[in-house]
């Protein structure tokens, strides 16, 4: 009954289609009776009789069969397309549908990649896997407690939008869509710091009372090239025990802080994990951890235990993506084995391969970022080889003035990886 009332639709008024269909139908005919004709009507009389009438102006039936038929398919085929084309601009330019059908099939044949993290490095990352697969699954840490999304933390009682909303953009296909969703308002009462996409997100929230429905909501709703969930819909709190037994609260407090980082878990500790992400990395062909900050993106992203289980049992490769850089309060003086051995330490299992940025720093990007002390991650490949863990060395910084990752370089890695 339901097919019925939505086939009728196509009937109503407006819709553009029926004179198309008619034309088509008219081409239909037009090919069977060539089809006869060519035949000589036989078994058919009125067929037959049109045959005939052919040969008594000197016309033979396999000659005016072929003309009938011909201008037949050429109307059926025109009918057909101009009712696809009118059709498809309501929806979508039509000159670009084989390119965009194209495209699609082609990502959708493209690995599953599961990519672990927060912040810039995790959506730049994204924003390279795009143009590879539709099936990358971006799992974001939910414990930023700073700018809007700290405001918005304390206002709702929600886990961190920010890094969830940047990976949404990173991994929208709309045109302007990730500008959107980035977009700071700089003015208005209560209005200015906040993103849109910030409160496009708590919007849903606010809809759906659930934090993991909103996210599912927002996946759909964003037509996303591949999904985006926290690594948990629940609101929790990173703490830090650092060196000399104190305890910090916050991820912005631990950026702060002054002393070695000796583990960080989640407060409460037992959190819920939405059951995409599991499944994600049950099915993966490739775990991805960063680039990040090591502790507040990187480790964060994966604390909640069943994420955890998830990745120690999977039989994939886990590859780690070194920072290029160190961070002030989180990895001062680590090498690149000093950020594996913090990934083994919290994970109960080490990487498989590491992904470390080797060629030299232009001297006054470096100098930019030692007034903030930071300085290039050094690396030995002694410990490396002593463990058994494979290197990919090179350059993987973007040129510019910033030491940032090169999502096309660290991509075509990889995605090396899988071939």
């Amino acid at each position: 009954m339901t097919w019925g009332k939505t086939s009728l639709r196509w009937l109503f008024p407006g819709m553009r289609v029926k004179r198309f269909a008619a034309l088509s139908a008219l081409g239909l005919v037009l090919l069977l009776v060539g089809v006869g004709v060519w035949f000589s009507g036989r078994g058919v009389a009125p067929i037959h009789d049109l045959a005939r009438l052919f040969e008594g102006y000197g016309v033979s039936p396999a000659v005016a069969g072929g003309v009938i038929l011909v201008i037949g398919l050429l109307l059926l085929i025109g009918g057909i397309r101009a009712m696809n084309r009118s059709v498809l601009s309501a929806i979508t330019d039509p000159d670009r549908v084989a390119e965009l059908v194209y495209q699609r099939r082609r990502l959708e044949a493209g690995p599953k990649i599961v990519a672990l993290g927060g912040g810039t490095g995790l959506s730049r990352v994204l924003s390279g896997l795009k143009h590879h697969t539709a099936h990358t699954t971006a799992v974001v840490a939910a414990t930023d407690d700073g700018g809007s999304t700290g405001r918005l933390r304390v206002d709702f009682g929600l886990p961190a939008v920010g890094d969830l909303v940047d990976c949404m953009a990173a991994l929208a296909e709309a045109e302007r869509m990730p500008e959107l969703m980035q977009y700071r308002f700089q003015k208005g009462s209560g209005l200015k710091g906040h993103t849109f996409g910030n409160l496009f997100l708590v919007a849903l929230y606010e809809l759906t009372g659930d934090f993991a429905e909103a996210a599912r909501q927002a996946n759909r709703m964003l037509n996303l090239l591949g999904s985006v969930w926290p690594s948990t819909p629940d609101a929790a709190t990173l703490v830090a025990d650092l060196s000399g037994g104190r305890e910090v609260w916050g991820e912005c407090a631990l950026r702060a802080s002054q002393g070695r980082v000796e583990r960080v878990r989640l407060d409460p500790a037992e959190v819920s994990v939405m059951p995409e992400v599991a499944e994600a990395i049950r099915s993966a062909d490739l775990v991805v951890l960063g680039p990040g900050s090591l502790y507040t993106s990187v480790i964060a992203s994966f604390l909640p235990p069943a994420v955890q289980a998830a990745i120690r049992e999977s039989p994939v490769p886990l590859v780690y993506v070194a920072n290029i850089m160190t961070e002030p309060g989180e990895t001062d003086g680590y090498d690149a084995f000093d950020h594996v051995a913090a990934v083994e330490r919290h994970l109960g299992r080490r990487p498989d391969v590491v992904l470390v940025h080797t060629e030299p720093i232009p001297e006054p990007v470096r100098a930019r970022y030692a007034e903030e002390g930071r300085f290039p991650v050094a690396f030995d490949p002694d410990p490396f080889r002593a463990k058994g863990v494979r290197v990919i060395t090179g350059d993987f910084r973007e040129a510019g003035p910033l030491a940032q990752h090169d999502p096309e370089k660290v991509v075509g890695a990889l995605v090396g990886l899988l071939k």
